[in-house]
């Protein structure tokens, strides 16, 4: 039997402690923050709330730790807040993120163990498992985590009662399209950065991101940095017994929980992250389950609905947190960047070594696309090297366009996008050692199908805010026009329907 456990949330006036583990196997992340006062924002909503917004900190955190597949849970301090809301979301995101988990260690009917659940309000009750006791003897200093402050029995607002627009940036080619489709549209908003501590030095994650933003034009910049070592925790080698290869954590869920507190200490009723469509493609159809494996799930349109609505129904009345970018997928993005030539260089996606490590699916994906969609100079502005000349790059490639295995598990779009960008690659004559053996031709025969479907303005969906909707629908309309036209100028389809 292996217990994953809860400590109480360790606080300071700029940072959170967040301690978890299974067995004796202890981890911490520290959310640390440039302009959020959690003094400030305990007199504003409460100690009971904060404290409600510090358990889902922590359990947004520790749910990477269930990577080890915990026999138990043991919420410690917090098991009044376990309520039966919180479960489905906490365990539904469990189960479809950790997809390709279940899949790579062979663990088909992996469920996360159910810890006894309390009713909001009625405090801590009996121990969800033997080993309660233990936890709660790790309480430490100015803990948000003490049972003896109840919950709060309705979700409260956030702000003045104005829309105000808070921007997640991480730097990429989404981000930019972001950012400049609301500057266009002439709709103001603040950005929040954070560095993760697993893609190395802080100052230099943020001085990329900074090269980026610099080139638009947010009213304020939020600051934050993520210290985490679970990430780079050897459980492998050390614990080769446990027979778990890695640890996955669902970065993208945990960042809204990141972003929250810059919300409420701004007044942001609008959460929002530049994610496309594309993301709800599955990876592949696990034949003993029959369920279709998203890598991408954490998101995926389900995700973006799951999550929105629990934090609307159970913390905050107010509060959207959405995708910007899901009306579309990823070929009207990198269509859209033939407008910001002078900012795409500042880009950077690779989670490998930024800014390119050039050797991951990711890397091939955009930089298939840039050649694709961007002029030459602009690409070897970005990468130095053809990637389809990379003999190590060849399975990834095929992968990605559904010629062998599945989809690389990978921040990667659809199937279809990257064989239509490698045939445009092709028609520009961009070839290599490991694209020259492909036949781009039934890719060119598939293109008017692909962009009717993946270059056309879906419908924003219900996150999505209706005062945003009204501004950019018309910009995405225009934009979904342009790309169709360019794809099919390049690939000469003006004899195809």
């Amino acid at each position: 039997m292996s217990t994953l456990w809860f400590e109480p949330v360790g606080r300071g006036r700029h940072h959170v402690t967040l301690r978890y583990g299974v067995d004796d196997m202890r981890f911490t992340t520290t959310y640390w923050y440039d302009d959020v006062d959690f003094d400030g924002l305990e007199q504003r909503y409460g100690a009971g709330m904060l404290r409600v917004v510090e358990f889902h900190l922590l359990a947004f955190e520790a749910n990477k730790a269930a990577s080890l597949a915990p026999t138990a849970i043991d919420p410690g301090p917090y098991a009044d807040l376990v309520t039966e809301a919180f479960w489905k979301l906490w365990s539904t995101i469990f189960h479809h993120v950790w997809g390709v988990w279940r899949y790579e260690n062979g663990l088909p009917e992996y469920r996360l163990p159910r810890p006894l659940l309390h009713a909001a309000g009625e405090g801590a009750g009996a121990p969800a498992v033997p080993n309660r006791e233990l936890a709660s003897e790790r309480r430490g200093p100015r803990s948000g985590g003490h049972a003896s402050v109840p919950p709060p029995i309705n979700p409260v607002t956030v702000g003045d009662g104005t829309d105000r627009l808070l921007v997640l940036c991480g730097g990429g080619k989404d981000s930019l399209v972001s950012m400049r489709l609301l500057e266009r549209a002439g709709i103001p908003y603040d950005t929040f950065v954070y560095s993760h501590s697993v893609y190395g030095s802080a100052s230099f994650q943020h001085a990329l991101i900074d090269e980026l933003v610099e080139r638009c034009a947010p009213q304020h910049r939020h600051r934050g940095w993520v210290l985490d070592d679970a990430m780079d925790s050897p459980l492998s080698a050390v614990y080769p017994e446990l027979g778990i290869e890695r640890v996955v954590a669902a970065e993208t869920v945990s960042s809204y929980w990141t972003a929250l507190p810059v919300a409420l200490q701004h007044g942001c009723t609008e959460v929002a992250l530049g994610v496309t469509r594309s993301t709800d493609e599955h990876n592949l159809v696990w034949e003993l389950t029959g369920e279709r494996i998203n890598y991408l799930w954490g998101m995926s349109s389900a995700a973006e609905v799951l999550l929105h609505d629990y934090v609307r129904s159970n913390l905050f009345s107010n509060l959207r947190m959405f995708h910007l970018l899901r009306p579309v997928y990823d070929l009207n993005v990198f269509s859209a960047l033939q407008r910001e030539l002078d900012a795409v260089p500042a880009t950077h996606s690779c989670a490998r070594q930024k800014p390119w490590c050039g050797r991951c699916a990711k890397c091939i994906y955009v930089w298939m696309h840039y050649v694709a969609w961007l002029p030459a100079e602009t690409v070897s502005q970005c990468f130095t090297a053809n990637l389809f000349d990379l003999p190590e790059n060849r399975s990834m490639l095929r992968k990605m366009l559904g010629l062998e295995g599945y989809k690389p598990t990978d921040c990667v779009g659809t199937v279809s996008e990257a064989r239509l960008a490698f045939a445009m690659c092709r028609a520009n004559g961009v070839g290599g050692v490991i694209a020259d053996e492909i036949d781009a031709g039934g890719f060119v025969e598939e293109a008017p199908a692909t962009l009717a479907r993946y270059a056309a303005v879906e419908t924003p969906g219900p996150t999505f805010p209706p005062r945003l909707a009204r501004e950019l629908s018309g910009p995405l309309a225009g934009q979904a026009a342009i790309t169709e036209s360019y794809a099919r100028d390049v690939l000469s389809l003006e004899s195809l329907p």
